[in-house]
């Protein structure tokens, strides 16, 4: 396909962005229906307990108090959570209200419905509860031990469980000139989308229609979940959802939504709950959190010999109905062999529960879990070994004439060119150049560090037994003024999707963007399909609309080919025109619009044998996707694998412990790029996704499994103050596995920055024989690394 500023390539501006700017948004908590109940929800003030004795009495007398319900009480009304994944892991009987012990602090216990939210929290106030303490379970060792159970027909506390093996391992490292092994943790952090979750359900008892407004990135998902969990006829539930401020994987549940849901159902009113921040940090999504032991070998030139890898994941109360988060611990199992070539392969996969909060998706999705303990794990080596970073990194990568590349844990890699990446980045980082100034710095008492992290993103997910699976309908219709409207399922969530799909169906139409509208968030009127996850949107959505249009196209060209006696390969349009190549003959799309839809109507206009609607659906599938496990018992799940190497700079006060990021170099390959402002964008909220997780954000929970800083005082995110300058270079080696060669990209900046900002802060305080641990990095953590280190090194 041509390349064409109408189109394909143009780094056009957010056709979104002006609402947003002027204040014209239109968010769930925005609408107010007459006569709406606000929700509150008592939560619990320990991790694990049972409940022995609730009262409600006093908060249904207050005045204003419309309903109150006991967990007891709603499974009268509803019935466990429906699953949202479920692979090979049990499946817990949960509740959206704890029904006879509670298992997380903040896990919901009572709600109250009332006139507003005041008077909604001062009842919940009221409600008085008695508990029987038990042993929190908090840590991966107290899951083990076993300290309590959380489900004790489990008999254990596993969710998950799986391993495989291909080669023979204990042979490749009995070989292997090198060994090292290594645990390397990471901390427990969260999306924090702007908006946190507000559902608006309003039940009609004569109708028996229920109609859900939900901040969510999967209307379709979220419609069959809650009919799953009220036990509805899914025909008579339509979600809609406005726009939406933000997502990360973080609204890809209805744990929560199916309660006013419930409460809507049972007083035919509607009803709302807007979740605060606290409630968001408590109970929302969370995610990371696993220890993994890592095992490499190398042979006498420093190429891998083996891996090893054995992750335990903490998945807290829940990861496969509260939220989808335990086969985000399977997909790490399948890419820590990343941007390498790995003979020989050994994973061994655990989800312990604990009494933490639920457990999901967080921009990266198992693919993160695989990156950082990897590409810190090429650093440890190098320095053992005393070569560079790069130089081991570089003797390791997939060669680019060696795609499709069948990695040996299963994934089919598309396309890329590591050693490309590495070049560019290196040149724009200038490696040697900074390696010379730290050199000089040291002497002056300042530290600077560079740290390097490659990049594999598997986008495009298509997972089975849930409700992430491998499809994605687009429907793309003419109207009768010559204008086009593009449906899909696939929810804008802030990643720009009001551009790019129309800039798809501009450049085969060749029409103007301004001319294409994009719609999606309403369960009635998109067809049935997938939400916005696992950067699939280049893949599945971009494909599915591209098809689409084509269809739609050779359609509009066989009428007008009948109308002007024409055969369609002798027309093209252009510029909002069907024209006859060679002749000054020509139609407008107005015109032909009129004439099909309106006058004189579709009979004697349309020819035989063509529909007489100016409209396509085509559903796009993935080619490559392999859900039959081999001899091996190796799938494929991802259609597409964008790389990069990223590199951070940085500077630490070894006085302070302040870690101070002074750039980020992004080199990064995305296949064949729609909108590059937009990638860039979705670059650099990704780096700071990953800057937060490395340096300041920690869901961090005490002995007794209480979270010390549920709110924004505490709990810190990164600001303008702490995102670096950030320069992004692009090749394109189009995948051959989609029409247009694209492939997702939405994760690619959170997957690798951890990695690069920790081995940064490590190269910068080498002369302390600092080895970077425990996450995240705060000042107080780096003043500790520091006195543990030998500083007799530092003596320069």
């Amino acid at each position: 396909m041509v390349m064409s500023k109408k189109g394909l390539g143009a780094s056009k501006k957010r056709k979104e962005d002006p609402k947003f700017l002027t204040g014209h948004g239109e968010f769930t908590d925005d609408l107010e229906k007459p006569g709406t109940l606000h929700l509150a929800i008592l939560r619990s003030p320990h991790a694990h307990a049972r409940i022995v004795e609730l009262d409600i009495s006093k908060a249904k007398q207050l005045q204003g108090v419309a309903a109150v319900l006991t967990g007891e009480e709603a499974r009268q009304y509803m019935g466990p959570l429906a699953p949202t994944i479920n692979i090979f892991n049990n499946v817990p009987e949960v509740y959206a209200i704890a029904y006879q012990k509670v298992r997380y602090f903040g896990e919901p216990v009572a709600v109250v419905a009332a006139t507003d939210r005041y008077i909604a929290e001062d009842a919940v106030d009221l409600i008085e509860v008695k508990y029987s303490p038990l042993p929190a379970v908090v840590s991966i060792e107290d899951a083990i031990e076993p300290k309590a159970l959380l489900y004790e027909d489990w008999g254990h506390n596993k969710q998950l469980e799986w391993r495989n093996t291909i080669g023979d391992i204990d042979h490749a490292f009995s070989q292997s000139v090198h060994v090292f092994e290594e645990t390397i943790t990471h901390s427990r952090y969260t999306g924090t989308p702007m908006e946190s979750r507000v559902c608006l359900a309003d039940y009609n008892p004569g109708s028996q229609n229920l109609v859900v407004h939900c901040s969510t990135q999967a209307p379709n998902q979220v419609r069959t979940l809650i009919a799953q969990t009220l036990g509805m006829s899914e025909n008579n539930i339509r979600v809609i959802t406005q726009d939406v401020g933000g997502g990360y994987g973080s609204k890809l549940q209805a744990n929560a939504e199916v309660i006013p849901c419930m409460v809507s159902h049972m007083l035919g009113k509607p009803v709302k709950w807007t979740e605060d921040r606290v409630e968001n940090l408590l109970s929302g999504i969370q995610s990371r959190d696993w220890s993994c032991t890592l095992k490499v070998g190398l042979d006498k030139d420093y190429q891998i010999t083996a891996l090893q890898a054995k992750l335990i994941g903490n998945i807290g109360i829940d990861g496969t109905c509260q939220g989808p988060g335990t086969p985000a611990l399977l997909v790490a199992g399948a890419y820590f062999p990343g941007a390498y070539k790995v003979p020989v392969y050994d994973v061994e996969t655990i989800g312990v529960v604990t009494n933490k909060g639920p457990y999901g998706a967080h921009r990266g999705y198992g693919k993160d879990i695989a990156s950082y303990p990897v590409e810190r794990m090429m650093d440890i080596m190098a320095h053992k070994l005393g070569i560079s970073t790069e130089e081991i990194r570089r003797k390791n990568f997939i060669n680019k004439e060696e795609y499709p590349y069948e990695q040996i844990s299963g994934p089919l890699y598309d396309s890329g060119d590591f050693h490309l990446l590495m070049d560019l980045a290196m040149e724009k980082a200038d490696y040697s150049g900074f390696k010379q100034k730290q050199q000089e710095l040291r002497k002056q008492g300042k530290y600077i560090g560079i740290g390097i992290s490659a990049m594999l993103e598997p986008s495009g997910g298509a997972v089975f037994d849930g409700i992430f699976n491998g499809y994605q309908p687009a429907t793309v219709r003419m109207t009768p003024e010559g204008d086009f409207q593009v449906l899909a399922s696939h929810q804008n969530i802030g990643q720009g999707l009001e551009t790019t799909l129309p800039q798809i169906v501009s450049s085969v139409m060749d029409v103007d963007i301004h001319q294409i509208r994009f719609i999606c968030g309403d369960t009635d009127i998109t067809p049935y399909g997938l939400g916005s996850f696992s950067s699939r949107g280049a893949t599945y959505a971009v494909s599915a609309v591209y098809e689409a249009s084509k269809l739609l196209k050779e359609k509009i060209l066989k009428i007008v080919g009948h109308l002007l006696k024409e055969a369609p390969s002798n027309l093209e349009m252009k510029d909002g025109k069907v024209i006859v190549r060679g002749a000054e003959r020509c139609i407008s799309l107005q015109e032909l619009g009129n004439k099909v839809y309106l006058w004189p109507g579709p009979y004697g206009i349309v020819p035989e044998n063509v529909d007489c609607n100016l409209e396509v659906t085509y559903t796009w599938t993935s080619k490559v996707v392999n859900w039959e496990p081999d001899e091996l018992g190796r799938i494929n799940l991802y259609t597409t694998h964008p790389t990069g190497v990223f590199i951070a700079l940085v500077e630490v006060d070894v006085q302070t412990g302040q870690v101070k990021i002074n750039k980020f170099v992004a080199s990064h390959d995305s296949g064949t790029i729609i909108n590059e402002m937009i990638v860039d964008g979705q670059i650099h909220g990704g780096i700071a996704h990953g800057i937060g997780g490395v340096l300041m954000e920690d869901l961090a929970y005490d002995k007794e499994g209480k979270m010390i800083h549920p709110d924004f005082q505490h709990y810190l995110c990164p600001t303008a103050m702490e995102v670096p300058d950030m320069e992004t270079i692009h090749i394109e080696c189009p995948s051959p596995f989609t029409p247009l060669g694209t492939k997702g990209m939405g994760e690619g900046g959170t997957i690798p920055s951890p990695a690069a900002v920790a081995n940064a802060v490590e190269d910068a305080l080498e002369p302390f024989g600092v080895r970077v641990k425990d996450l995240p990095l705060t000042p107080e953590r780096v003043l500790e690394c520091i006195k543990k280190g030998d500083l007799s090194v530092g003596k320069v």
